[in-house]
């Protein structure tokens, strides 16, 4: 398998999962696992991109070559956003071509030139394995592509409960991302506001970005990027972490929630798919409907109580092992490409018994 990926940093939340399944389905009888760095990328040779690969997720045997070029010949080609997809789509020399679909990457522009690339993409005719099942059934509803769901799970061992110190406020955690605007870190910060003013003993962590440039009118705590190792402490000692999405989920909530933190997620199709409302709170995405349901959170220890358990149960009967062997048992079930015809695999297959 050879997964074409956008240059990586250790604390992409995207990468992390590219390279946790890659490892996963290495164990599970796909052995050959690469990586192929698209340009543009800031390595200056392959061994320092290895290295920094190994590194940043842990040296698996995963392979690295730098650059479009380096693609070789291979029986699975993975795109993994929208930007490596029109490549892996036109690229001769693989029986199945794959598209790893983390999130609808339209919506992450205004409705322009951007958006109709990215959406474009959908119909190309590769073989979809989506995070979650909104965006399976959107994939195949909207642009029939066949598409395989994967769903979340955490790593228990490192997000569990951690014991709480004793405080005198509330504390709320928000992931603040502003630089991302589907996080709807305006709508979020507007919300919190009005529930500060309401009560005086609530406090907010921010998690996930600086927000130092801001003006934020109530206390606080900045915490910014936080190391991955620090995170489940952190989401312990919080009453309720509001988690906004206006697009496919991120890991957080059920990570959060394994942590023994209540969630306050936004309602829809794309955020409600991964955990019930026995699991977690959903909130209208406006600030009068976030500012009920954590209010509702905050002075209803029953409620927060019922949360907390359901979505500890959540999280530890998730595991990232059961979904890598679900789509270790799918990938090989997928029926030739379209548009890999006959001469196409007689030539790969040429090429494979030369270069073995």
């Amino acid at each position: 398998m050879t997964w074409i990926i956008p240059d990586f940093h250790a604390s992409s939340g995207g990468h992390i999962n590219i390279l946790r399944m890659m490892r996963l389905l290495k164990e599970r009888g796909f052995p050959n696992q690469h990586v192929v760095v698209m340009e543009p990328h800031r390595w200056s040779s392959i061994e320092e991109a290895q290295a920094s690969l190994n590194h940043s997720f842990g040296d698996y045997g995963i392979t690295v070559s730098l650059g479009i070029r380096s693609i070789e010949p291979c029986h699975y080609l993975v795109a993994t956003g929208w930007q490596t997809a029109y490549w892996v789509a036109k690229y001769r020399d693989a029986i199945h071509r794959l598209y790893f679909v983390q999130d609808f990457e339209p919506a992450f522009y205004a409705h322009g030139s951007e958006y109709n690339f990215a959406e474009n993409t959908y119909k190309l005719g590769m073989t979809g394995i989506t995070a979650g099942s909104w965006l399976a059934e959107k994939l195949n509803k909207e642009y029939g592509m066949t598409t395989f769901p994967y769903s979340f799970a955490c790593d228990l061992d490192l997000y569990k409960p951690h014991k709480k110190r004793p405080n005198s406020k509330k504390h709320i955690l928000f992931y603040a991302r502003p630089v991302t605007p589907r996080r709807c870190f305006e709508m979020g910060l507007l919300a919190l506001t009005r529930v500060c003013e309401r009560d005086p003993d609530v406090a907010v962590i921010f998690a996930g970005w600086d927000v130092s440039g801001f003006e934020i009118p109530f206390h606080h705590l900045n915490a910014g990027t936080v190391p991955v190792e620090h995170l489940p402490d952190l989401y312990s000692q919080c009453d309720v972490a509001l988690i906004l999405s206006s697009t496919n989920l991120s890991l957080l909530p059920l990570e959060v929630a394994a942590c023994g933190c209540p969630v306050v997620i936004n309602k829809g199709p794309q955020s409600s798919w991964l955990l019930s409302e026995e699991e977690a709170a959903y909130c209208d995405m406006s600030v009068e409907g976030i500012v009920g349901a954590l209010t509702d959170v905050l002075e209803n220890p029953e409620k927060a109580a019922s949360l907390v358990e359901a979505g500890l149960a959540r999280a530890g009967a998730s595991a990232w092992s059961r979904e890598a062997d679900r789509l270790a048992a799918f990938l090989p079930t997928i029926s030739v490409n379209k548009h890999v015809n006959d001469e196409d695999e007689q030539m790969l297959d040429t090429r494979e018994s030369v270069e073995r």
